[in-house]
């Protein structure tokens, strides 16, 4: 427990480091990379322990007490409540409390969080305190959940499974192409409005490619089709969301990228990285900002993959995000469930309803109501 004094801190940091995000390295595997797997396990564990060792160091230098409460456990409980909106290496910033008590009847809202470490901490010696301030953080989990309209569409939020070994590979790639075909004819038959395909569902660039276009185009006069592919722009690349709907498209760029996955997050040497390490490889290009859209005079939010974890997408006021994912980079692993459990809270806390289509796990329609 971080509130015991003779708790190792550097183990716990290094421990919940690993544990949480050893499938980091997973992807790597795809580069010809696996030999770099355990080091980068090792460099998250050693990484999230030098922050947990150094932040009781500093802590502990504050001994006096308020009202018998030790200011460094204050400090520490602050720490856990504010801290990693502030501490993120690379933007990567998933080490969040909400991950631990999301499907808990606890409250999501920072104030909640605040009553609830503060909740736990005084558990052994107060127990009386600890319950009330545990009962009011439950408290404001009902009163503060939100209730929000859904829209009025019948909306078909498709999973695939393909592998990622096999999801590249020139061989496989029209297997896939048919097979979103069928998604989508599937979902004119069950009369939906919208059908929603995972983030490079179609594994090429798509713009480049007018027969696929122009058939995905007739489609949209029958249903809106949201797909991921990649997007081909003035000699860049771009990771993209594409929107057909009424034989028009709307493509929408990716805004922030996966660092060291999409680009090398580095103020030098970036192309003497991706040379030695992915075979020379250019790194994406980003949108100006995140994209918004219409369906059928509904807003919607953009985002692909990594986007969908990040708070500030949330802060944008359509009440309604399409999130496109392919999570078969690290599976096996529990990252859909960090993944999941994020997006669930940022959710609760500003008040969206997110329509996920994952390629590797199911997806799902993450909605809040009284």
């Amino acid at each position: 427990m971080f509130f015991h004094s003779k708790h190792s801190f550097f183990q716990t940091g290094f421990f919940l480091g690993i544990f949480l995000f050893y499938w980091i390295g997973l992807s790597f595997r795809y580069y010809n990379l696996t030999w770099l797997i355990p080091f980068i396990v090792l460099f998250l564990g050693i990484g999230y322990g030098l922050i947990f060792w150094l932040l009781n160091k500093i802590f502990n230098l504050f001994k006096f007490s308020i009202l018998d409460f030790k200011f460094s456990i204050l400090l520490w409980i602050l720490f856990l409540t504010f801290g990693f909106d502030y501490i993120r290496p690379f933007t990567f910033d998933w080490f969040k409390p909400e991950i631990f008590i999301v499907n808990t009847y606890f409250g999501l809202s920072k104030v909640a969080i605040l009553l609830f470490f503060t909740g736990v901490y005084l558990l052994k010696n107060k127990k009386f305190l600890s319950l009330i301030l545990l009962s009011f953080s439950i408290f404001l989990y009902f009163y503060q959940k939100p209730n929000i309209k859904m829209p009025k569409l019948k909306i078909k939020v498709a999973s695939t499974f393909v592998s990622q070994e096999k999801k590249w590979q020139k061989s496989y790639i029209p297997v896939e192409i048919k097979q979103n075909f069928e998604i989508i004819s599937n979902a004119i038959k069950e009369k939906n409005d919208v059908v929603i395909l995972p983030e490079s569902a179609f594994p090429l660039f798509l713009n480049l490619h007018p027969d696929l276009m122009q058939k995905l185009l007739n489609l949209s006069s029958k249903i809106t089709i949201v797909t991921g592919a990649l997007h081909y722009k003035n000699k860049n690349f771009y990771n993209s969301t594409y929107i057909f709907e009424n034989s028009k498209v709307t493509i929408l760029d990716k805004h922030v990228l996966v660092p060291f996955g999409e680009y090398i997050p580095l103020p030098f040497f970036q192309k003497e990285i991706n040379k030695i390490f992915f075979a020379g490889a250019s790194d994406y290009k980003t949108s100006k900002n995140f994209g918004i859209f219409n369906i059928r005079n509904y807003k919607f939010i953009n985002a692909i993959c990594y986007e969908a974890t990040l708070e500030e997408l949330y802060r944008l006021k359509p009440d309604y995000i399409i999130a496109l994912s392919n999570d078969a980079w690290f599976m096996p692993s529990i990252m859909p469930i960090i993944q999941k459990r994020l997006i669930k809270a940022y959710a609760y806390r500003h008040k969206k309803v997110v329509f996920h289509s994952i390629n590797g796990y199911n997806s799902y329609i993450i909605k809040w109501s009284k």
